[in-house]
């Protein structure tokens, strides 16, 4: 046997594509033998690449290849497969990519695995470019023999199509996962706690993996959530379950020693967490950096932080640093009539903010600041520039 090392071995279909997949790939699709005493010069039944370069051959010499160099009755098969594919809608760069994911792909029956399956797909109502994103977005989806009992479930709860592929790209594992074993005990303890069908429907779209985790894990998130005081009442309650069950238990005690070493109280932490469990979402790192732009930059007390927790949910680079910079400047130049809360400002919607406070940048000599400002908003620089 040929020992195949780690570089890329290239399957040569028809029109003029090229599909690289890696020899692990390759290995578990045919079948390499060569007599022991074979001369250097002999040539492989395949064409060996290196994996910085690549493949072009048009779809004669491609054909006169497989024809010529290769025996095996798989290579031809895995042709059709990357036909089929092609012919229902989707792109060389789609297929290689599918193929990369899903070796089984190219060894799967046409016609009693493939076809079914996709037609089934078409039968309940997606088009060919919605299959298209479904399976990209889900590479082992064909795989299941009940696929139309998957996405029925997961249509019937989310709605439509369009929000079935969205969940879909954002968790791959939303259309694999046991829905008896997983999906369906942890919904009915979802609803135990009073969280209404729509809201769990939007926990998927947002964050599909929440649902796919084990029994167990959204029992003990459930159980967290109340001891710090979020009852299955509150409004808050399914993004503060939603915030634990997607945050390990490291980091979250790290935010709380983040906050307490700026000053918080355990309670203070506790309040804003049942406020903004987004907060616990931020990094340290970035959390910290909030805290020292706004006590030490911005001159607010640490009791009016703990009072308007809403703060650390904001962007450090596109609003909180953005928008103090253009308050300080007219407060500076005496532009304002008066004082602005923070938080006030903060609040503002991008449009309501423009609007209340750059046509007190209308002259000429100001405009470098709104310029500055718009850059920062749009990510394309940190620190709005002084004037």
């Amino acid at each position: 046997m040929f020992l195949v090392q780690r570089r890329l071995f290239c399957i040569l279909p028809c029109n003029k594509s090229t599909i690289h997949l890696s020899s692990f790939e390759l290995c578990s699709l045919f079948s390499i033998s060569a007599a022991k005493d074979q001369s250097s010069d002999h040539k492989s039944n395949f064409i060996v690449v290196d994996p910085l370069q690549s493949c072009e051959l048009t779809s004669e010499k491609a054909a006169k290849t497989v024809k010529c160099r290769s025996r095996d009755a798989k290579s031809s098969s895995s042709s059709l497969n990357i036909e089929f594919f092609k012919q229902s809608g989707w792109s060389d760069a789609q297929v290689m990519k599918l193929m990369r994911m899903q070796p089984w792909y190219l060894r799967a029956n046409v016609e009693t695995v493939l076809k079914p399956r996709m037609r089934s797909m078409q039968d309940m109502g997606f088009s060919d470019t919605e299959i298209v994103q479904l399976v990209s977005s889900c590479p082992s989806l064909l795989r299941f023999r009940d696929i139309q009992p998957r996405i029925n479930f997961w249509r019937s709860l989310l709605g439509s199509n369009e929000r079935l592929i969205r969940a879909s790209r954002r968790g791959m594992s939303l259309l694999t996962a046991s829905l008896s074993r997983k999906v369906e005990p942890n919904m009915s303890m979802l609803k135990d706690c009073g969280i209404s069908k729509q809201c769990i429907a939007q926990m998927v779209v947002t964050r599909p993996s929440f649902i796919c985790r084990t029994e167990k894990c959204i029992k003990e998130a459930i159980e967290h959530v109340e001891e710090l005081g979020v009852s299955r009442g509150c409004k808050m309650f399914p993004r503060a379950l939603e915030r634990i069950v997607c945050t390990s238990r490291s980091k979250f005690d790290a935010t709380f020693a983040t906050l307490i070493s700026f000053g918080w109280s355990h309670p203070d932490c506790v309040a804003a967490f049942r406020r903004y469990p987004s907060i616990w979402s931020v990094t340290q790192k970035n959390l910290s950096d909030k805290m020292t732009f706004l006590m030490k930059e911005a001159g607010c007390e640490l009791t009016y932080i703990v009072r308007c927790p809403v703060l650390l949910t904001f962007s450090m680079e596109k609003r909180l640093r953005p928008r103090y910079e253009v308050l300080n400047f007219l407060e500076q130049n005496k532009l304002l009539d008066e004082g602005r809360d923070l938080q006030s400002v903060m609040l503002l919607t991008e449009e309501k903010f423009r609007k209340k406070f750059f046509f007190l940048l209308s002259e000429e000599k100001f405009i470098g600041l709104y310029d500055s400002y718009v850059a920062a908003v749009q990510g394309k620089n940190d620190i709005v520039a002084e004037n």
